[in-house]
Order: structure tokens, then C-alpha cells, then sequence
């Protein structure tokens, strides 16, 4: 458990919406959304930094009926798109609050995602570094012939701030070149600058927190 065979890839095109009010506007032209879910994200590291200095990111979530261990890679780009390596497993979302809130040793939990963090790091302790909840709101949205799944996420970080999101999760790199036209013309359409959102979230909460 644990090794090479459990890593996925993680596909993802990520552009920043800079407002609430041009969320609203692509909220508003997509219409009845059909699944709207409310997460609470940790990420745990030792004091050191001694995942983060291999490559990897733990991510504890809580949503509305499941909670989610995540190990996630360093990013890197393909065309508009962001590519990470994650071994990710469900657990009971109060097994995940209870991580979240610290009532519970992560490294205690018996999942993929953990057997490969001590692979890397060993049995050590680790602390959460930031936290903070997103609303993620999903829609189907056709691109030529295939449906695509767009999150127009709003993530609330400790210090106050607030961004907003739209993420397209993708199998393959294929239908980049068509994707990104597609979605240029509606920001296009809509007057939302197209802007790829360079931080993941995890990195935007550290910078608010000044961790380094």
C-alpha cells in the first residue's frame, strides 16, 4: 500500500475569476447549479517542512457526507493545464473534523495516502499548517462533443480574504487547444479577464498565514 502503483494524475485547469462580482456573473450565466458542497481543508507537515521538501502536500477535507485524505505532488503545466500526482482515500467525515480540529493524530490513520507519507518522511509527528473552507458550486458544461464538469469554487482563507475560482477537471491532455478556446470566449462574453490561477490554494493560505 502505498507505493507507486496507487498514484494517480491529477489533470486540472485552474483560472482565477479575481472578483466576486465576475463569480457572480459566471454563476449567473450557467444558471441552476446541480451540486453545491461545502469543504473544510487542512494540510499537516512537520515542523520542518519535511513532506513539502520531497514534493508532497497532505490535505485532510471534510465535505458534506465524506471526508478525503490527499497526498498531492509539486504542480507542473501543460499548456492550460496543471498536472499533480495524488494518492487520495475516503474516510468518515468525522474522522476528517476530528483531524481537522486536531482531536485526532493524522498519522494515525490507516489509508494509502498515510502509508506513503511515512514512506517519505517516517513515523513522525505532524502539525496543520493552515486550514480554511471553500463552497464549491458544479455544473456539466459542454465543449464539443464531451461534458465537462466545471467548480466555480469561493474559498474563505483565516486572515479574512476571500477568492474565487472556476477548476475543469480532466482524464487527458487531448483537448486542450479546443478547452481553452472554448472558455476564453465565454470569459470573452461575459468581461471576466482569462487569467490561470498560478498558486494552488494550499500555497495562497500559506502566503496569508507568512508561512514559508
Amino acid at each position: 500500500m502505498g507505493d507507486a502503483s496507487d498514484i494517480n494524475r491529477e489533470i486540472e485547469v485552474k483560472l482565477d475569476l479575481g472578483s466576486f462580482t465576475n463569480y457572480l456573473k459566471l454563476v449567473g450565466f450557467l444558471g441552476q447549479i446541480e451540486q453545491e458542497e461545502r469543504y473544510t481543508n487542512a494540510f499537516f507537515d512537520t515542523e520542518d517542512r519535511r513532506l513539502s521538501k520531497k514534493g508532497w502536500a497532505l490535505r485532510v477535507r471534510a465535505e458534506n457526507s465524506r471526508g478525503l485524505v490527499t497526498v498531492k505532488s509539486i504542480p507542473t503545466a501543460e499548456g492550460i493545464a496543471v498536472v499533480r500526482q495524488e494518492i487520495e482515500a475516503e474516510i468518515p467525515r468525522g474522522q476528517a473534523l476530528d483531524i481537522i480540529s486536531l482531536s485526532r493524530d493524522v498519522m494515525s490513520v490507516a489509508t494509502m495516502p498515510m502509508d506513503f507519507v511515512k514512506q517519505q518522511i517516517g513515523q513522525r509527528s505532524l502539525t496543520r499548517l493552515v486550514m480554511f473552507e471553500n463552497i464549491r458550486q458544479k455544473k456539466v458544461f459542454k465543449i464539443a462533443d464531451y461534458n465537462y464538469l466545471l467548480e466555480i469554487d469561493k474559498t474563505e482563507y483565516n486572515d479574512g480574504s476571500v477568492d474565487y475560482e472556476l477548476e475543469l477537471e480532466l482524464k487527458d491532455t487531448k483537448n486542450l487547444d479546443v478547452i481553452e478556446d472554448k472558455l476564453r470566449k465565454l470569459f470573452h462574453s461575459l468581461d471576466i479577464p482569462f487569467a490561470h490561477q498560478e498558486e494552488s490554494k494550499f500555497h495562497r493560505a500559506l502566503r496569508k498565514a507568512n508561512i514559508f
